[in-house]
């Protein structure tokens, strides 16, 4: 409505009229344009009211299956990609994923101020031509299609003890804390095999993912698939990003400078690595002092009982890790080719040794014994040398071979010589002496060593494990401190209190004890700031 409003000097309303009457047709027709906005959703909206949801997106999937040597993968425009993450929110409402579950993620990558660049990133499951989760599950709760090469995770035979997602240099499978498995994209082949697009393609308003075939042979094995993502010799992705420009060599994902904690949920395998290690440790120094003569029948039971029992209960609180506990029973079944699988089996020979060493001592025979002893130190020299397998295998820089072997074979000698001493004191034999020399010969040389190459890693950029040394640093700078004063309390204060005449046993017994809190804190260390790979924004 327009007002004839009278001017104050002229008296006549024209002037401010016409004024008024110009804005309203500038108002008017901005509306109208705004109405007729052909966005890429308004287009996508039309689209779906013209055709049908399959007519629709024909042209963004294979309208025939993969013949031998091929499969399917996800192909991203980055170019046609704006970060709306459609994809994401169709992903988990189509598939019907729980509250903070999701299997497509965005990410960003950025340039340097010489090299300008932006670019929004989407990812989900690769359907990797040689998927490391598929190698490493020791359920075998892994299944690459034989005809259309998804990858999928099969629910009902996961028992959660995410390994999968270690090995995943993607951070593709998710652990689900309400179901206690391990869920992942399965590229919604029920919708493929009925010939509809996945959720993501379906959702995408400006068509950036579709399905291709791609053939097997022509898969890279060698560079990354995008900045930032792990090396693809490793798992031969098959997702492919294209561009009309090629993105920068010193592009980067937004997020790689964070320096965050693992958030998994590792202390009870934390409890178990050092409580195992511990156990072969113990069984070694027994049938050493057995095959010595230095122990009677009844001291060789009563420490490889103490070593048996340390054992068992790594093996318990192991457990605590699984989502699906009462399934474990199934972890032999990947033992061809997952050493987690290898692992499990080797420690369960504990109780098969333990049995046979019980069986000897009932019936006094020493030399069976002797036998029984170094046979199951032997099972636990090889389950630990698995679980050093079980982190190398999974490639990240701070699980390098030398770096793992290093501390778990150092844990093995420090504690079970530890364990060893305190046992023996008590016992009264006089070869205690010697073994907690041998003890303070392994703690100060494993402190020397972690602590010259927490050094270097933390100068050195170019180390593998920079990124780790600085997560210690910014994170978990009190507890190295804590470890500190427990190195100085078990290396110079307790054998200078024996030494002035406190009582050994008990002196001995707390040197195993803040021996034990020492590592056992150095193992959360080893899983909290391992700084795993992952793709942009996971």
């Amino acid at each position: 409505m327009i007002y004839d409003l009278e001017d104050p000097i002229t008296g006549s309303g024209s002037a401010v009229g016409g004024i008024i009457s110009q804005r309203s047709k500038i108002i008017d027709e901005a509306l109208r344009e705004q109405q007729t906005l052909r966005t890429p959703v308004a287009l996508f909206s039309d689209e779906y009211d013209a055709r049908s949801v399959r007519e629709r997106f024909t042209h963004l999937i294979p309208l025939s299956k993969p013949v031998p040597g091929e499969q399917y993968a996800f192909e991203v425009n980055l170019d046609a990609c704006t970060g709306c993450k459609a994809c994401v929110a169709a992903c988990h409402s189509l598939n019907g994923l729980d509250d903070g579950e999701s299997w497509r993620d965005m990410g960003l990558l950025v340039g340097t101020r010489k090299q300008p660049y932006l670019q929004t990133v989407t990812t989900a499951c690769h359907h990797c031509a040689d998927p490391a989760c598929a190698e490493g599950c020791p359920v075998l709760a892994y299944d690459k299609d034989a005809v259309t090469g998804i990858v999928r995770h099969l629910d009902d035979q996961c028992i959660g003890c995410s390994y999968c997602i270690l090995k995943c240099p993607y951070e593709v499978p998710k652990f689900n804390l309400k179901r206690g498995i391990v869920r992942k994209c399965d590229m919604c082949q029920g919708r493929l095999a009925e010939g509809e697009a996945p959720a993501c393609v379906q959702s995408c308003p400006n068509e950036a993912i579709k399905i291709k075939v791609v053939k097997l042979d022509a898969v890279p094995d060698r560079g990354s698939i995008i900045a930032g993502a792990f090396d693809s010799s490793y798992t031969r992705p098959t997702t492919t990003y294209v561009s009309s420009q090629p993105v920068p060599t010193a592009a980067r994902p937004a997020d790689a400078g964070r320096l965050d904690l693992d958030p998994g949920h590792h202390d009870p395998l934390a409890w178990m690595l050092v409580l195992t290690q511990m156990s072969a440790g113990g069984f070694i120094g027994c049938a050493i002092a057995m095959w010595m003569n230095w122990l009677t029948l009844t001291q060789a039971a009563l420490t490889s009982a103490a070593a048996l029992a340390v054992g068992l209960a790594g093996v318990a609180l192991s457990t605590l890790h699984l989502g699906q506990p009462l399934k474990a029973w199934r972890a032999f079944l990947g033992w061809r080719k997952s050493w987690l699988s290898r692992e499990i089996m080797a420690f369960s020979a504990l109780p098969a040794g333990g049995q046979a060493i019980f069986a000897t001592w009932w019936l006094g025979n020493m030399e069976w014994m002797k036998l029984a002893v170094t046979g199951t130190a032997a099972a636990a020299v090889v389950a630990v040398w698995c679980s050093v397998m079980v982190y190398v295998d999974t490639r990240r820089p701070f699980w390098s071979l030398k770096n793992v072997a290093v501390k778990f074979l150092g844990t093995l000698l420090l504690l079970g010589a530890a364990l060893c001493t305190a046992v023996w004191s008590w016992a009264g034999l006089e070869v205690a002496t010697g073994a907690m020399a041998f003890t303070l010969l392994c703690r100060w040389s494993l402190s020397v060593w972690e602590i010259s190459k927490y050094r270097l890693a933390l100068e050195d950029e170019s180390c593998t494990w920079h990124k780790s040394a600085r997560i210690m640093q910014k994170h978990l700078g009190v507890q190295i401190e804590m470890r500190a004063l427990l190195l100085i309390a078990t290396g110079l204060l307790i054998p200078v209190l024996i030494a002035a005449g406190a009582n050994a046993h008990w002196m001995l017994s707390l040197s195993l004890l803040l021996l034990f809190g020492s590592q056992l804190m150095e193992r959360l260390h080893f899983f909290t700031a391992s700084a795993g790979t992952k793709m942009p924004g996971n």
